[in-house]
This record gives structure tokens, C-alpha cells and sequence, in this order.
């Protein structure tokens, strides 16, 4: 160290290293304690949580299903409800995507709102309408061309899911909370859904954001009328975010990594699986070009994802894509608004 130094600095960088342990401590804190909360939940049924993990938002989509870290979002309450601390616009956005050819239907509202105490709605429809129930004229015998199967009726099967996060500042951290409710009709049965996230972030540099969600984290408990009951574990996502600069275009741009973990006992629809826990993982690139064009790039589990954002005045309108080999690719697209002006 230059003894010549000033003292100011000196200070300032031993402040930062502190800061800098404390939210290193209060991370290894929170994962400490959802690995100790994981065993209580061991009758949790497998898959029962699918419907609280496909995602929200077209821009996320495009940047790799990832957005724990990503302030800018319409989606922060699915995403991260702390990062409303971060980013004071107000916005909406509508979201409407269709995939496995045409078979799901997902929609969205996003809205962001509030001065100083802000919030975040993200309301979603998962279905898949028009399914056929057939039967035999004469069920005591089997199928023969005198006895076909025959459509009777039609269903649709739908999950409607309602996020609200907040946010609460506890002396220097920002713990933000997503209360969420969905009602499930599926086969003519239907369900209720209660369960809760929290999140949190720390700002580890200028240029690097760290987030955090501990999803369901009460684990999450879905009713049905036929007496049936589900438990949805607790999960862990964990991102960076870094903003680097582009001498090219004079913008920074922003790479986000994050990790998934689920403790389903996933084998085979995971990355890596230790045990009961699974790791999936996804990668963001965002590169904002001057003034009215974003363009996005990530990597989703397995699947390549891409999508650009278009600004007019304060309207955005998003496109994304995901390039699936063994399903058909899927499409988003949707129509923003900024209540204030934003910059890139």
C-alpha cells in the first residue's frame, strides 16, 4: 500500500471490504437456512411446483429464463420483489405466447407501481384448451367398428396464478416477499394453490448485482376437491449480474449467470443431479443499442434463446425465441409501457 495514500481512500476501501463480507455472511446465511428448512418438506410430490417455474416476461425469456438479478424487469414479482428498491418506473406489460405447436397458451400481466413504497402484480394463464373426452356408445364392450369412441364433450385445462411482491428494508439489506395464490383446473378437478417466496439482492460492486430467491419457501400447498393434497418444496435460484462495457456501441451491456436448484430428486429433466437435489442452469446476455433497440441472448437449461426489444417513445414491444430440437421451438412476444421515460 502507497503510504502516501490518502486516508479517505484507505477508508472507503476497508469500508467496501466490509460491506462486502456482511453480504457475503447474510448469502451464506439465507442458503444455510433453505438447506435446513429442505428436509421438513420430504413428502413434497415431484413436479408439483412446474406451474411457479415457467418464467415471466418476454425480455427474461430472451435472456435465458433468467431474471433474479435483472431490475429491469416488468416481472419483479415473480422474479425478485427486492429490486423494486433499485428501480423507481413505472410500467405494465401484456404477454401472450404460444408453444408446443399451438397446444399451451401462456399469459401475462405485468405492472409495476408505487413512489416510495412500490410493488409488483404479475398475474399468468397457463392452458390448454379444447381438449376432447370421448366414450363408447356401449362401454361394457370393446372397440370394434360398430362400437367407436366418440367426443362427448370438451374441456380446457387451466392454471391462473397470482403474484404480489413488496418489499421491506431491514437496516442495510432489502428483503423483498412475493405472496402468491393460483387456482388449478385440470380433468375437471380443480385445486387451490398458497405459498410464498423471498428474495433479496446485494450490490457486491458498482457493476455487479447479486440475487437471490428462495421460491416456496414455507413450501407451497396446493388443495384439490377431491380431497388430494401436494406439497411444493423449497427452491434456491442464485444470479449474477455484470455490467461490462461495449466500446463498440459505447453502452454497457450486461451478462447475467444464474443457477437453479430444486430438490425434487430430478434425474432426468435436469443439468446435474446430486441426490434429491437438481441444478439447472442459465445464462443472459443483453446488449442495448443507442437509444431505441435492445437485442438479448441466453442459454435456457438446454435450449438457445434470443429476442430484441424495440423502444417507441414510451412504448417497448418484445419478441423472443427459443430454439427447442425436440419440441417446437417457441415464440413470445409482448407490448409494454413506461410510465417515465427510460434510458438503456
Amino acid at each position: 500500500m502507497d503510504k502516501n495514500e490518502p486516508n479517505d481512500s484507505i477508508i472507503s476501501r476497508a469500508k467496501a471490504m466490509i460491506r462486502f463480507k456482511l453480504y457475503l455472511k447474510s448469502s451464506l446465511l439465507i442458503v444455510t437456512l433453505v438447506l435446513i428448512l429442505f428436509p421438513t418438506c420430504l413428502d413434497a410430490d415431484k413436479y408439483a411446483g412446474e406451474i411457479f417455474r415457467i418464467g415471466a416476461g418476454v425480455r427474461n425469456f430472451a435472456l435465458g429464463n433468467t431474471g433474479v438479478s435483472d431490475y429491469q424487469s416488468t416481472s419483479l414479482a415473480y422474479w425478485n420483489p427486492s429490486l423494486l428498491a433499485k428501480d423507481g418506473v413505472n410500467r405494465l406489460e401484456l404477454m401472450h405466447s404460444e408453444e408446443f405447436l399451438g397446444a399451451v397458451n401462456y399469459d401475462t400481466f405485468s405492472l409495476i407501481w408505487g413512489d416510495h413504497n412500490r410493488y409488483s402484480l404479475v398475474l399468468t394463464r397457463i392452458g390448454i384448451d379444447g381438449i376432447p373426452l370421448t366414450k363408447l356408445p356401449n362401454p361394457e364392450e370393446s372397440v370394434s367398428t360398430d362400437n367407436q369412441p366418440y367426443v362427448y364433450k370438451t374441456v380446457n385445462n387451466a392454471d391462473y396464478i397470482a403474484y404480489f411482491g413488496l418489499y421491506r428494508r431491514l437496516g442495510n439489506y432489502v428483503i423483498g416477499i412475493t405472496p402468491k395464490i393460483a387456482y388449478r383446473y385440470l380433468a375437471e378437478t380443480s385445486g387451490w394453490g398458497f405459498g410464498a417466496d423471498i428474495a433479496t439482492h446485494f450490490d457486491l460492486h458498482a457493476d455487479i448485482l447479486l440475487g437471490i430467491n428462495v421460491r416456496d419457501f414455507f413450501s407451497t400447498q396446493v388443495f384439490w376437491d377431491n380431497g388430494t393434497h401436494e406439497i411444493i418444496k423449497p427452491g434456491l435460484d442464485v444470479e449474477l449480474n455484470i455490467s461490462f462495457p461495449n466500446y463498440i456501441i459505447g453502452n454497457k451491456s450486461r451478462l447475467l449467470l444464474g443457477t437453479e436448484i430444486i430438490t425434487e430428486g430430478r434425474k432426468e429433466s435436469t443439468t446435474h443431479n446430486i441426490g434429491s437435489f437438481s441444478f439447472d442452469y442459465h445464462i443472459g446476455l443483453e446488449i442495448p443499442l443507442p437509444e431505441y433497440v435492445s437485442l438479448y441472448a441466453g442459454y435456457d437449461v438446454d435450449n438457445f434463446t434470443t429476442g430484441v426489444s424495440l423502444n417507441i417513445y414510451q412504448f417497448q414491444v418484445n419478441y423472443a425465441f427459443k430454439y427447442n430440437t425436440e419440441l417446437d421451438n417457441s415464440h413470445r412476444i409482448s407490448l409494454g409501457y413506461n410510465f417515465q421515460p427510460v434510458n438503456n
